[in-house]
């Protein structure tokens, strides 16, 4: 059974767009902080200790896109949603035959703009212009984000207060496997959706940032529901070495990136921990050293192995429509 093997990442352009029908403004990761057409100021986020030495130069890379026909096909509360396509390793990351361990996917971008704000409890300072592993941030409070007001700036585009990122998504080596980010704002939560193509993959997630030092912590701790479509999930920890320069906010990596420490999830639905002693492959390896560096967590969908009948073909799945919130730091 082979491996389908990812393209080359492909460029993205930075782009602004306006949502028709809406007195509301998208906003790209450029640091910028903007206020709604209901004047919701930026309130100040509780700080937490971290060192200054810059390990990267953010260079944002970044498309929004506009999913107003898409929220009223799901009948949710949808924001606006982002996503740009990204692919794997060009050394063979992606989809895998056994639905196992793959690597791949690059930071996109996502976030969204739509009706709410932000609340007195957290709102986001401007981000740093890269990424500081040395240390990194360490999370006083072990929420990332539960995509209530109080860990989500609809505003912004922005999940978190203290160890602050946003959401984003990436497609596959094929066109034809796309998922998009949504913030559900009604039903606090990150909703990917999309499709991925036989032997393919794609996925989204959270860009955090800062650099985390979970060294305090065990693992990461979330909420599933919704439909995978038929898709094995894995999750990747983005780390600071396999995330490139060209990322936002720019990590460590040159050549060959996108090698993340990752596990295929057993479930699907539900409260799922994973522990960082317990993810496969990828740079950096032992949990300690993967866990002083996280840059981000993402979710990818990969194309099931064959069913041993069919002669060998993979299938593809799509309709999927993931929820993930509860996204936390576990001891």
């Amino acid at each position: 059974m082979g491996t389908q093997a990812p393209r080359q990442p492909m460029a993205t352009e930075t782009k602004a767009i306006a949502v028709p029908g809406k007195d509301e403004t998208f906003v790209s990761e450029r640091g910028v902080v903007i206020t709604d057409s209901f004047g919701r100021d930026p309130l100040v986020c509780p700080s937490e200790r971290t060192k200054s030495m810059t390990l990267g130069t953010a260079k944002p890379l970044m498309l929004f896109t506009v999913c107003a026909a898409l929220a009223s096909s799901l009948g949710v509360a949808l924001s606006s949603c982002g996503g740009s396509s990204g692919n794997g390793r060009p050394d063979g990351g992606g989809s895998t035959n056994t639905g196992g361990t793959s690597n791949g996917g690059a930071t996109g971008t996502g976030g969204a703009v739509g009706t709410g704000g932000a609340s007195a409890a957290c709102t986001l300072a401007v981000p740093p212009t890269g990424l500081v592993c040395d240390p990194g941030l360490t999370p006083v409070n072990p929420l990332i984000t539960d995509f209530t007001e109080a860990t989500w700036n609809n505003t912004a585009g922005k999940f978190g207060c203290g160890l602050t990122g946003a959401p984003f998504s990436y497609g596959g080596a094929k066109t034809t496997s796309t998922i998009t980010a949504q913030v559900d704002t009604m039903g606090h939560k990150l909703v990917l959706v999309g499709n991925v193509d036989s032997g393919d993959y794609g996925g989204g997630g959270l860009a955090f940032d800062q650099c985390a030092d979970a060294t305090a912590y065990g693992g990461v701790q979330f909420t599933l529901g919704g439909s995978t479509g038929g898709c094995d999930v894995v999750l990747q920890v983005q780390t600071f070495v396999e995330k490139p320069t060209t990322g936002t906010p720019a990590g460590g990596c040159t050549t060959a990136c996108y090698s993340f420490p990752q596990l295929k999830l057993a479930t699907t639905s539900g409260s799922v921990t994973v522990r960082f002693a317990d993810l496969m492959g990828g740079m950096p390896t032992g949990a300690t050293e993967i866990a002083k560096q996280v840059v981000g967590l993402q979710w990818q969908f990969q194309s099931p192995p064959p069913p041993p009948v069919d002669g060998g073909l993979q299938v593809s799945c799509g309709n999927i429509s993931m929820s993930i919130t509860d996204v936390k730091f576990v001891p």
